[in-house]
């Protein structure tokens, strides 16, 4: 009886020094992909972890404005900065297809060699700190993955704000078949022509050929730079990752197979009760008798450096509608602004979609942007720019939410047309109504469910049992190419010595026939 009693009240104290273990543990955050956006996307989880008692320690080029309980910011300065003179985002439009994913693996690794040069980086570099878990997010910024073997390798829980990225998620094992997967690249959806599979396929391999025989290269070469010579490669490192969270949500993105350790936590920035919007701005939005139209291209385009006819273009058909127009537009004064259309420098965007008066959102199709719209229920009038922007609204107009319009061939009549389509055909509204209910439909939220992944790979020490064997097969192993050459080479064994076979019979019946004949005529 006191035997048992002792042994009850071990596996008691070692249950509750587990759980404090969990609700106390060191986190590493390595936010270092420069994009606002995606340090919001992020920055839930985090908030979310330290509310619950978790150390957490943030790298990033974004900082809160205001001391955060348990949460630790390491800042890459002047990396906005950086980008703004090397880069314009907006002349992507112009670029072919080869020469914008060219683009955005060199701007990946310029980024990373001038992000790991900072005071902050270099802080990081020379800290004798432990953690118990890394996050990071997997993007283009690579060479941070040499402080998860600097920090002894602890369990390292990858996110990914765009989604499942293809190159990774052959990486860690997960199934990527480009005969319905369409790539992030290209405006496809699952149902493809025999031409856009034959595009597909050739991008697909295109890309990932890019990023695992040029862009790891030189992400490799970078960090070997900055950390101690035993460096393993980097493939290695981020082949060891316990658990991926992606941007991804049943009902805008096409179903497909996902391993245990993939988890879908799309939209998980998302707050289900919008904050109250600032006085103006409401009183602004209330008064639309008309209702209005919220106009943004997201945190990296900027709308004031449209050139100057399409922006008289759009101002020239804002005027023309009865609806506001609340515009995010990064200077303080537009000349020639309707009475209707109202701009700010910064604007919450998922809080003013969630206004019972909006009633279309222009956007440039950013994945956290389009789930925004999609889980507030609003219609969209895509102008994609880049990258996953095509593949996005493509997405929503395949689904009947959405229009496409070109920003190259940008007039006052084609957007009046695109607004007008948005507008006046309710359809647009009520299907985009039904893909937010199914948005919304879900066992539990999509950040409860990123908390209880994150806590679950510190519980079970990295969760070993979840990684996929598949992770440890090469490449022709993963396709069975080496079983198939073996087997070809098998039955063009078999067919060769058939053949030889049959030549000899062939050749002994013929003899026989001669001999048998030569007979004949001597007798």
């Amino acid at each position: 009886m006191v035997n048992a009693g002792v042994k009850l009240l071990t596996t008691l104290l070692l249950v509750c020094s587990g759980l404090q273990a969990v609700h106390n543990a060191k986190i590493l955050a390595m936010l270092n992909l420069a994009s606002p956006s995606h340090y919001i996307f992020n920055r839930a989880l985090l908030l979310a972890l330290a509310e619950k008692g978790h150390q957490v320690t943030v790298i990033s080029q974004d900082e809160e404005k205001k001391p955060v309980p348990n949460i630790k910011s390491i800042l890459l300065e002047d990396i906005y900065n950086i980008t703004k003179e090397s880069f314009d985002y907006g002349s992507f439009i112009e670029m072919s297809l080869w020469d914008s994913i060219g683009f955005i693996l060199d701007w990946g690794s310029m980024l990373c060699e001038k992000q790991i040069q900072t005071k902050g980086a270099q802080t990081l570099l020379n800290s004798n700190e432990k953690f118990d878990l890394i996050i990071t997010e997997v993007a283009w910024g690579e060479c941070f993955f040499g402080f998860i073997h600097k920090f002894g390798s602890p369990p390292v829980v990858a996110t990914s704000g765009t989604g499942t990225l293809p190159w990774f998620s052959l990486t860690i094992g997960n199934p990527e078949n480009p005969s319905y997967i369409p790539n992030l690249f290209l405006p496809l959806n699952g149902h493809m022509s025999f031409s856009e599979r034959v595009l597909n396929f050739l991008i697909h391999n295109l890309v990932t050929l890019l990023y695992q025989y040029y862009h790891m290269p030189k992400q490799e070469s970078i960090a070997r730079r900055f950390f101690k010579e035993d460096l393993p490669p980097l493939d290695t490192i981020n082949r060891n990752f316990s658990v991926v969270l992606v941007n991804t949500v049943l009902g805008l993105d096409e179903p497909r197979p996902l391993l245990p350790n993939v988890i879908p936590i799309g939209g998980m920035h998302i707050k289900a009760k919008p904050d109250p919007l600032p006085k103006e701005l409401q009183k602004f939005l209330d008064e639309a008798r008309d209702g209005f139209i919220f106009f943004s291209l997201g945190t990296n385009l900027r709308s004031d450096q449209i050139s100057d006819d399409k922006r008289k273009a759009l101002l020239d058909a804002f005027s023309e509608i009865p609806q506001r127009v609340l515009w995010k537009f990064e200077t303080e004064n537009l000349s020639g602004l309707p009475s209707n259309v109202k701009i700010s420098k910064w604007l919450p965007q998922s809080d003013v979609l969630a206004h019972s008066n909006i009633k279309a959102f222009i956007s440039h199709g950013g994945l956290m942007s389009t789930m925004e719209a999609t889980y507030r229920g609003v219609p969209v009038v895509g102008v994609p720019f880049f990258l996953d922007q095509q593949n996005n609204i493509k997405k929503l107009v395949s689904k009947g939410v959405g229009v496409h319009l070109d920003y190259r061939t940008l007039t006052k009549q084609s957007i009046l047309t695109a607004l007008r389509e948005v507008l006046q055909n309710d359809s647009y509204r009520l299907n985009m109504k039904k893909l937010s209910a199914i948005f919304k439909d879900q066992i539990n939220s999509p950040l409860d469910r990123a908390v209880f992944w994150t806590e679950y790979v510190i519980r079970h020490k990295g969760a070993p049992h979840l990684r996929s064997a598949a992770q440890d097969l090469y490449w022709y192993q993963y396709l069975l190419l080496d079983v198939i050459l073996v087997l070809s080479a098998g039955i063009l064994l078999v067919v060769f010595v058939l053949y030889f076979v049959a030549k000899v019979m062939v050749r002994t019946v013929t003899k026989l026939k001669r001999k048998s004949t030569t007979k004949t005529k001597t007798n």
